[in-house]
């Protein structure tokens, strides 16, 4: 089989011929090893480790004309010692949100980045971004040239699917978590309004991603999962997009979702399974409370499960520790098919490399399906 199709059979619930492996390399990891932080610096990574990349191009590819009397503005100012502080300005005609990102604060590790400022900083700001996002939505069209040429570029090599953070993702990065959370018990009316105008872009996203050549969608719902919401505010503010979400891809033969997760998902989980994505992520184990095992065992007949190796063990760990935390994760995850081996967030930008290697060689020594 080929990357792609030992990923998709995966995904799907079969048995490929080899458990899929693809760590969670991002932007951070691929800058530290090539001084590059694009998604061909991303695959290029997966290329030399042999693993399978899935992350294409990060966003669908949708642009807008805005109307008349809004904008957005960005500035970048250069700090002290690489500091950059990133500015961007929205302008309706009803008023101004401003906000403030700075990055470069570690050396070793300069794409990092820390919202200062939000765009919304009070709940009376909720309806100066909902007239935006409106607009937004008025003027927008998708772009698929970057995903299309992902496509191209990875071929059998790799899976380039398309990513999406969700409607509470969307909305959340413009107040913040706390301040979201805060909103959604204080002002619960004005936030169904925004959420409303959020899931019309969302839905109008999934359109493009079913128009272009990706076959699978790349959900991020980790701003839910992590919030640590309970089960009734998760089922009023984030299950609807997910349903949504899933009928609209599933509708179209050949194309696929999965659900990026992050937290304590065990109470969330089974209403996510409902929804009906074909793959769940990432199980993980620092701050999660459901084990993969648990897991597969519950819910493996019906998703394709993907995770949950340490990624913590990747930058602290020894590789004969590396190969033993792969170990673990096949024999939780391998029996019957419908697992591919992901790491249980993000790779560190401080990975090493042999214990990268690990993963890659304890699949092909155990992770074969006879």
């Amino acid at each position: 089989m080929t990357k792609r199709e030992r990923f998709l059979t995966a995904l799907r619930g079969g048995v490929p011929d080899q458990v899929p492996v693809s760590p969670l390399i991002h932007c951070r990891y691929a800058h530290t090893l090539l001084g590059r932080g694009d998604w061909e610096a991303v695959f290029e990574v997966h290329q030399r480790l042999g693993s399978i990349a899935f992350r294409g191009p990060q966003g669908i590819g949708c642009r807008s004309e805005l109307p008349p009397g809004y904008a957005q503005e960005s500035r970048v100012t250069e700090g002290p010692h690489g500091r950059r502080t990133s500015e961007r300005t929205i302008i309706t005609p009803t008023g101004r949100l401003i906000s403030r990102e700075v990055s470069g604060m570690i050396p070793h590790d300069p794409l990092v980045a820390k919202t200062v400022e939000y765009f919304v900083k009070s709940p009376e700001e909720w309806p100066i971004y909902q007239s935006y996002l409106e607009a937004w939505l008025e003027g927008a069209t998708p772009d698929l040239s970057e995903i299309t040429r992902a496509c191209q570029v990875m071929a059998e090599e790799g899976v380039a699917s398309a990513s999406l953070g969700g409607v509470y993702q969307q909305v959340g990065g413009a107040r913040g978590m706390e301040g979201l959370l805060m909103d959604l018990y204080d002002c619960p009316d004005v936030l169904g309004a925004v959420f409303e105008a959020a899931q019309e872009i969302v839905s109008r996203q999934v359109a493009a991603f079913l128009q272009s050549p990706a076959e699978v969608l790349y959900y991020d719902v980790c701003w839910a999962t992590g919030s640590r919401m309970g089960p009734k505010h998760f089922e009023r503010w984030a299950l609807p997009e997910l349903e949504r979400a899933a009928d609209l891809v599933h509708s179209v033969p050949g194309k696929y979702i999965g659900l990026y997760t992050l937290g304590r998902i065990r109470e969330l989980l089974p209403m996510m399974v409902d929804a009906g994505p074909d793959f769940i992520e990432t199980f993980e184990q620092n701050e999660g409370d459901l084990t993969m095992a648990e897991a597969k065992r519950l819910y493996g007949d019906r998703i394709c499960i993907m995770g949950n190796f340490d990624s913590v063990m990747l930058a602290r760990g020894t590789y004969q520790q590396a190969l033993e935390e792969a170990r673990r994760c096949l024999r939780e995850g391998m029996e019957g098919g419908g697992y591919v081996m992901v790491t249980g967030d993000e790779v560190p930008a401080d990975a090493k490399w042999e214990n990268l290697r690990a993963m890659v060689e304890t699949v092909e020594e155990h992770g074969v399906y006879c």
